[in-house]
């Protein structure tokens, strides 16, 4: 089963799915499935520095600038990026002492921003580069089964992410609402006709924004490819909502079986299944494996992962 904090938190990531919200929202869910001190975010690409996107009060501006200006050369997540473009869980553990080099970072820099530990999570690409979570520990380090929470959820949030990557693609005209975090290169998409079908604000803030490079999203798609072929929404329309109650109608359940894969998409558990539907926890347990059986899956982390998949499916 997937941790609740994950599954608590992941309605607010679908409601936010093509907003500029919607990072902040799935790094929280993430970030449920362990504890941790403070979370950063950042966007590393095989041919710049990396860029802080979102940073709280505990890693103020400052930090960031001196990572920039003194530690980057001796980030280990850069040469993790550049070397396998996968994305994933990277804990800081399994990476930054096989090298001698990278002891600036974990001897240095770390301590200066007053952490111990940390996770990296890396979305899936969007041309070359990856919007990455950090989750960060001040006073302790964290644990395998941690680790492996969090790799267990990762799967649906990257297929969720890639949901919000074709929702932000599908946007017709005019500029995203406030800073895409994931959307950041290239500056402009165009259609197979040339038409821009999205942009940054940096790319309109240029003196001679005609000027600056595109990129066909129609033409040789690989297999991370985000393709602009998809049903588009006119300027400034609110996103399709993701709700999971139109997918559920169609799996062949009985309305309690419905009421129960609804709740338990909205992360509730057993118990609270139980009360809300006025059901003991054991005829709740009894429901859930009818319901397997039917659909087919291992269990709640198998179906949270099919609805995704769904979604993202139907563009």
């Amino acid at each position: 089963m997937p941790p609740s904090g994950f599954l608590a938190a992941l309605p607010a990531a679908m409601d936010a799915v093509g907003t500029e919200r919607f990072e902040k929202h799935l790094a929280d869910a993430i970030g449920g499935a362990l504890e941790y001190d403070f979370i950063t975010m950042a966007r590393y690409s095989v041919s710049d520095k990396p860029r802080f996107l979102i940073h709280s009060h505990t890693f103020p501006s400052h930090m960031a600038e001196l990572y920039l200006s003194k530690f980057v050369d001796a980030d280990p997540y850069i040469e993790h990026w550049r070397s396998a473009e996968e994305p994933g869980v990277v804990w800081l553990q399994d990476i930054a002492f096989s090298r001698s080099r990278y002891r600036t970072y974990t001897d240095d820099f770390l301590p200066q921003i007053g952490v111990r530990d940390e996770i990296g999570v890396f979305m899936p690409a969007v041309g070359r580069d990856s919007v990455a979570f950090f989750y960060n520990n001040r006073q302790r380090l964290f644990t395998p089964g941690e680790v492996q929470d969090v790799r267990q959820v990762f799967d649906a949030g990257a297929a969720l992410y890639r949901v919000h990557i074709r929702a932000l693609l599908g946007q017709e005209g005019g500029t995203v609402r406030g800073d895409s975090p994931s959307l950041g290169s290239p500056p402009r998409l165009t259609s197979d006709t040339g038409a821009t079908i999205w942009f940054t604000n940096e790319w309109s803030a240029q003196a001679q924004p005609d000027l600056a490079p595109t990129r066909n999203v129609d033409a040789a798609p690989g297999p991370d490819d985000y393709r602009s072929t998809l049903a588009r929404q006119s300027a400034g329309a609110a996103p399709r909502p993701h709700g999971p109650r139109n997918w559920i109608a169609q799996l062949g359940l009985t309305p309690r079986e419905r009421d129960i894969v609804e709740a338990t998409l909205k992360g509730m558990g057993n118990a609270d299944i139980a009360a809300a539907l006025a059901l003991s926890v054991g005829n709740v347990k009894n429901h859930k494996r009818r319901i397997y059986a039917k659909l087919d899956v291992r269990g709640e982390r198998d179906l949270l992962k099919r609805y995704i998949n769904a979604v993202a499916a139907s563009g």
